[in-house]
């Protein structure tokens, strides 16, 4: 949405196609399906490359069938059922959409008893379940309020059997279409990073792991001072039980790839990801081109995490807080809170 959650909320990318729709052609009913025959593909007249011949009478056969009465077909009338959109048209004014994913779609909105702008997320599906679990990201990012970096949210519905959240919009895109364009300098990196650390911080202080931390589900603003976490669809708290690997496999920690339980320091090495997504324009360990299929035993964090000339413009300060995120052992990861007070968030930039 603009506003992620991390569906992440954004809008032309982060909100985080449509396939292309074949031409169809339908023959007239005829006796003789020979006598639809293929035309020259050049002829004007016939840019299809077909052309239908009818013949001149129908046969008897084809007659009776027509008129017989028992051969008709009583089609049973379905009850169209409304949309989300529709449903929701007496309370908002619902404007152009924002993104999609497999999660849910979003759209901004202006509620007809004010001017403030907002975004739709609606999840897809009809299900008790898919409510539920709406509402649940809801009464989270309650909880989670108020904080700059986490988006906020406003409201609930469930109309119908329709869920929708109710989300600030976030004017700006996602990290993935921001560093699409062009990788970051290192003090807009860092400004962008304290924002996300900060957000992160904040749900480790109250027990909740984000669980799918990339960056399709982070927002930024368009001048790149301004961030929001977004897309707390898989969110949970740690008090909960226990918990089960989940996210995306291209930006999972080394731990869920082995199929480990989650923690904090999970989010740790997927944070870190970000930020190193945002200076070099890569993932690291070369995840780009890499399949996950099981288990993947990556080396330990080395020389070669900051191999290739992006990095020989990256002070030494922000390579060292990136190795210690992206470790693969999660036992000597730094905790979020502790990452804050590296030098390179306070120290001057060389």
């Amino acid at each position: 949405m603009s506003t992620n959650l991390d569906m992440p909320f954004t809008q032309n990318g982060a909100y985080p196609g449509m396939d292309s729709c074949a031409s169809c052609s339908f023959l007239e009913d005829t006796d003789d399906c020979s006598q639809a025959r293929q035309v020259n593909t050049h002829d004007a007249n016939f840019a299809g490359g077909y052309k239908v011949v009818t013949p001149a009478k129908s046969s008897g056969l084809l007659k009776r069938r027509r008129c017989a009465p028992g051969l008709s077909m009583k089609i049973p009338c379905v009850e169209k059922q409304a949309s989300p959109l529709t449903i929701l048209s007496d309370r908002y004014k619902v404007l152009e959409k924002l993104g999609s994913g497999c999660a849910g779609v979003v759209h901004r909105a202006v509620p007809l008893d004010s001017s403030d702008v907002v975004a739709l997320k609606m999840p897809r599906g009809e299900d008790a379940a898919v409510a539920a679990s709406a509402e649940l990201e809801y009464n989270l990012l309650k909880r989670l309020a108020p904080h700059p970096n986490i988006i906020k949210v406003f409201d609930f519905h469930n109309l119908q059997g329709e869920a929708t959240l109710v989300l600030e919009f976030f004017d700006g895109v996602s990290l993935q279409a921001a560093v699409r364009e062009k990788w970051m300098p290192e003090p807009t990196a860092r400004s962008l990073c304290m924002a996300l650390f900060n957000a992160v911080a904040h749900l480790h202080d109250l027990n909740i792991l984000h669980r799918d931390i990339k960056p399709h589900n982070v927002l930024v603003s368009r001048c790149l001072h301004d961030l929001r976490l977004i897309d707390f669809n898989v969110a949970t708290c740690i008090d909960d039980g226990a918990l089960t690997p989940t996210g995306t496999e291209l930006y999972k920690a080394p731990e869920l790839l082995r199929a480990e339980n989650p923690c904090k320091c999970s989010d740790v090495w997927a944070s870190g990801l970000c930020v190193f997504f945002m200076l070099s324009g890569k993932l690291p360990y070369g995840r780009d081109a890499l399949t996950f299929e099981g288990v993947v035993q990556e080396d330990a964090a080395g020389p070669d995490l900051f191999d290739g000339a992006r990095w020989k413009h990256v002070g030494e300060q922000c390579k060292n807080m990136l190795q210690c995120c992206l470790d693969n052992n999660r036992e000597v990861r730094p905790t979020m809170a502790g990452l804050l007070d590296y030098a390179w968030f306070s120290d001057p930039l060389k």
